[in-house]
């Protein structure tokens, strides 16, 4: 009887140990951490969009631009990017506009935010001349990436923009 309770003490033990050793994987370190956190990055790149165009107060007023259109502007093609959404001014007075894309991937992102610089220095060259005055928006626009997400906006309200990008 008190080799049953020994053997059972000990079965009980090894059992907690065994436990113990195997929550202890590599997962719990503060690399894989990290690793997890930044490629969990998720967001709705329409949702983001439609809150830049309506709790930002623009001068013009911003319409959605079509895919067709997208190419065009930022020669970015549908199979470019996986989502998007694009708002530009519908009078052209100001350089005011909305693009947020989700690519395939990091390297996806790196070419759509390398399209998106070019078009802020295309308008810098439209608006130079043109409506100086929006060259301040221009010159500090909003163009934040996110794991694969890239998010674009020119206003006057960078700080609102910046809280809702996150």
């Amino acid at each position: 009887m008190k080799i049953r309770k020994t053997l059972c003490l000990v079965m009980a033990v090894a059992t907690v140990c065994c436990m113990a050793l195997a929550s202890c994987g590599d997962e719990n370190t503060a690399e894989s951490k990290a690793e997890k956190t930044a490629t969990n990055v998720s967001m709705d790149v329409v949702e983001t969009a439609d809150k830049l165009k309506d709790d930002i107060e623009y001068k013009d007023t911003l319409n959605e631009l079509p895919e067709s259109k997208i190419e065009k502007l930022f020669g970015l093609a549908t199979t470019d990017y996986v989502k998007g959404k694009v708002y530009v001014g519908s009078g052209g007075a100001t350089a005011e506009e909305i693009a947020c894309f989700e690519a395939k991937d990091s390297d996806g992102a790196a070419n759509i935010k390398a399209a998106l610089e070019n078009r802020i220095e295309s308008q810098k060259k439209a608006f130079e001349n043109y409506q100086p005055q929006e060259m301040d928006k221009l010159n500090d626009p909003v163009l934040v990436v996110k794991d694969k997400y890239v998010l674009m906006c020119v206003s006057d309200d960078n700080a609102k923009a910046q809280e809702i990008i996150g």
